[in-house]
């Protein structure tokens, strides 16, 4: 598993997604299971209360991994730096561990 905020990861993160991005993040419980899930959303919209819902459904995966999902937060993060503070909030605030859309989890934050 890699930890975030690692040079490895911070490496993934910048081949993996363009920013500034908007992002949906994911309370996802399966049994006594909780992560967090995060979601590049696409959208064109100028604000994020400009999002339609549908850009906001969660991923097959995320179906497939939770029996209970629920919607954390929606925003647009302009760099990685930003990325990774989110993500870390998130990670202490809920006590979870982190998965992106590849289902990769990253912990140890």
């Amino acid at each position: 598993m890699m930890k975030i905020g690692s040079p490895e990861w911070f490496k993934e993160l910048a081949q993996a997604v363009k920013f500034p991005a908007y992002f949906s993040f994911y309370l996802l419980l399966k049994g006594d299971k909780k992560t967090v899930a995060v979601k590049v959303v696409d959208s064109k919209a100028k604000e994020v209360t400009g999002i339609k819902y549908g850009a906001l459904e969660p991923t097959m995966g995320m179906l497939f991994n939770a029996k209970n999902i629920a919607l954390l937060d929606v925003c647009k993060i302009n760099n990685a730096d930003q990325y990774y503070e989110k993500v870390k909030k998130l990670a202490t605030h809920w006590d979870v561990e982190v998965i992106d859309e590849k289902g990769v989890e990253k912990v140890d934050t």
